[in-house]
């Protein structure tokens, strides 16, 4: 953030919209703290929810400034996705950025609002020492910058349950550290959840315990969907990737082959998702009376053919390189490697010129300690 100016998220933004569109991707659910995840997404056509972040672990700034403050963010926001497929949320960063008091006010300014909610949940074993023990890297942090914070001696999922955070418009992001009693737990609030396997793997945060996950919602109506946790934490937007990978991942975990499946995990990949946001109604799945959102693919690659079963030749052999045509309520917007709404070249330009410039900022700071 110290390297960077507005105009370059925006071309960051909207390059990774263009490269999930490119991917099949046509609905996406976006945290964002600058505001730009919107405007990538709308020069480009997406369908979506762009959750607006807060922060505010500290005391410096009181919970009504922020309140004031957000809500500014908002309005402005609101008035951005006018005549767009994009709806606004609000997004409390994590358990560990938002202090109680703030938490407990979101939620209700998100009541009253009527805004969906997203945060980042049960997450790493750094979190759940802070929450369970105040110990670990994260208390160790606080300590060293002089914040507050008082232990409330429980799970992720109950102390987020003890603030109201848990309910049915609410989603959850990650869940890996999650025990049986926290799923019960979610389960009766009604929460959705999106599974970003790639990113919990690269962190070195685990694999969440999809099988505990999915047996908490009724078979054929669960609320979990496939996220990418950004190309921050995962590097692509390639959701066939990410299914592949969900399933490989769980299989390792139980030691069961039918652990997940691909039907399964292409469930969780289109209606899945569509739940997690709550617009399951109008998307997710192909039928009379719904948005016509859906993805081409190719399945005459070499990675793919032969192709006797169209699930399985999807999520085991195909990718994102594969997609021919991208489509969002009916409106052809990625073709053959063409967007219909968008040329590219300029912001190209400013997401390269932006890349130089931190690369020359980060030259200036002491050199890694940790593999990339």
């Amino acid at each position: 953030k110290a390297a960077l100016q507005e105009p370059d998220w925006v071309a960051s933004a909207t390059m990774g919209a263009a490269e999930g569109l490119a991917g099949g991707v046509t609905c996406i659910g976006d945290c964002t703290d600058s505001g730009a995840a919107l405007l990538g997404a709308k020069s480009i056509g997406l369908r979506g929810i762009i959750y607006q972040e807060v922060f505010g672990i500290d005391e410096t700034r009181t919970v009504e400034d922020t309140l004031a403050e957000l809500d500014l963010k908002l309005s402005a926001l609101r008035w951005q996705a006018v005549g767009t497929r994009l709806q606004i949320g609000i997004s409390p960063h994590a358990p560990y950025t938002v202090r109680p008091a703030l938490m407990s006010a979101l939620v209700e300014y998100a009541a009253n609002n009527r805004s969906r909610l997203c945060i980042h949940a049960s997450e790493s074993a750094a979190e759940g020492q802070l929450i369970r023990f105040g110990a670990g890297p994260i208390a160790e942090m606080f300590r060293a910058r002089g914040i507050r914070w008082e232990t409330p001696g429980c799970s992720t999922s109950r102390y987020l349950a003890s603030l109201g955070v848990l309910s049915p418009p609410t989603l959850l992001v990650h869940g890996v550290q999650f025990s049986e009693d926290d799923v019960h737990l979610t389960r009766e609030s009604g929460c959705a959840w999106a599974h970003c396997p790639k990113s919990n793997a690269k962190l070195a945060n685990g694999i969440a315990p999809l099988n505990l996950l999915r047996s908490s919602y009724e078979p054929g109506l669960e609320r979990i969907g496939l996220g990418s946790d950004s190309v921050a934490s995962n590097n692509t937007m390639d959701m066939f990737e990410e299914m592949r990978f969900a399933i490989l991942a769980q299989r390792a975990r139980t030691r069961q082959f039918d652990a997940l499946t691909a039907t399964q995990a292409l469930d969780m990949a289109t209606i899945g998702g569509a739940r997690a946001l709550g617009l399951d109604k109008h998307i997710g799945t192909l039928e009379p009376g719904k948005q016509a959102d859906l993805c081409v693919v190719r399945t005459d690659t070499l990675s793919a053919a032969p192709c006797h079963e169209p699930t399985a030749a999807i999520v085991y052999g195909a990718s994102a390189r594969d997609v021919e045509r991208t489509l969002v309520a009916g409106d052809t917007l990625y073709s053959s490697g063409k967007f219909a709404r968008l040329d590219l070249a300029s912001v190209r330009a400013q997401f390269h010129d932006a890349a130089q410039r931190l690369r020359e900022w980060n030259a200036g700071m002491a050199p890694r300690t940790k593999p990339e």
